[in-house]
């Protein structure tokens, strides 16, 4: 069973060169039954909340609904309800009074394990990926959500993973749609043969 002191110490360990999530030195603030993680990579703030038998891991994502017109709203509330179906493990979910969206995901604490952990930090960001891309708001948000998304691919790809291996991924856990999760390991692996002259090119 993994506490919350034992998740707390795979977090403290990291190193600024690492390449996985788990393993990156993170600023860890905390209080009875939450963590709040924070990393200069990393370009938005984890929270890590513990409960009787499960534990929330969620993101907030600044982007509140409440103060919307009634038609860009509702377009958003589809487009969530969508990814919802679309996206495996995460919640895409509206929170508080300015009804801000929220991406959850939740494990039990029993058998929650490191591995799990690092899928989870990974599954969450590339979601947002997802979820910029599907309101356009690219341009509103840090380029290095697709940064840490392409980070993700790679060392998938270092790993020994096949493109396949990787392009199913992309597809079944995160969400991206078959024409995009190529793309992303097209320009990867056109890069690495020395053919792309840029991560964006």
């Amino acid at each position: 069973m993994a506490d919350k002191n034992e998740i707390k110490s795979w977090l403290e360990k990291g190193t600024d060169d690492s390449k996985s999530l788990v393993g990156m030195k993170w600023k860890i603030e905390e209080g009875d039954n939450y963590m709040v993680l924070m990393n200069e990579k990393v370009p938005f703030v984890i929270y890590m909340a513990y409960f009787d038998n499960y534990l929330e891991i969620f993101m907030k994502t600044g982007i509140e609904t409440a103060v919307m017109e009634n038609q860009p709203r509702l377009a958003v509330y589809r487009s969530l309800l969508i990814l919802n179906r679309q996206v495996d493990l995460v919640k895409f979910m509206i929170d508080g009074m300015n009804e801000e969206i929220v991406l959850r995901a939740d494990f039990e604490i029993s058998s929650f394990t490191r591995e799990e952990l690092e899928d989870a930090l990974n599954i969450l960001l590339s979601s947002m990926y997802v979820l910029v891309r599907t309101l356009k708001l690219e341009d509103q948000f840090n380029r290095i959500i697709s940064e840490r998304m392409f980070m993700m691919v790679q060392e998938m790809l270092d790993q020994g993973k096949s493109a396949e291996d990787v392009k199913n991924y992309l597809v079944t856990k995160v969400g991206l749609s078959n024409e995009d999760a190529e793309q992303v390991v097209n320009k990867l692996t056109a890069k690495k043969g020395g053919v792309s002259t840029g991560m964006y090119a």
